[in-house]
């Protein structure tokens, strides 16, 4: 009679890599986040990258003065737009003629 084996597979997950990282800044929770930031991100969501794009002015307050989010993604499956995609296209250099 032969033995089946099964092999568990765990992902332990740490933010201490990601926090090292100096280019990496770490947005704080939703509960220290201003509901108007909040409100701001699912906006940004719905609208999408290039109407978000195509509206800077409104969503820039979604990053700090360097470029980071201060606030989180949002939890969710497809393609939603996130604030940190969006505040990572705000770091790039500007392509400006």
């Amino acid at each position: 009679m032969s033995r089946k084996h099964e092999i568990l597979t765990v992902l332990l997950l740490s933010a201490a890599p990601a926090a090292a990282s100096p280019d990496h800044r770490m947005p704080p929770p939703d509960a220290q986040v201003p509901k108007a930031l909040r409100d701001l991100r699912v906006e940004l969501a719905e609208a999408g990258r290039a109407k978000a794009l195509g509206q800077l002015p409104k969503f820039r307050a979604l990053c700090d003065q360097d470029g980071y989010p201060l606030v989180g993604n949002l939890a969710g499956k497809g393609d939603i737009y996130h604030p940190s995609q969006f505040c990572a296209e705000l770091r790039k250099p500007a392509k400006r003629s």
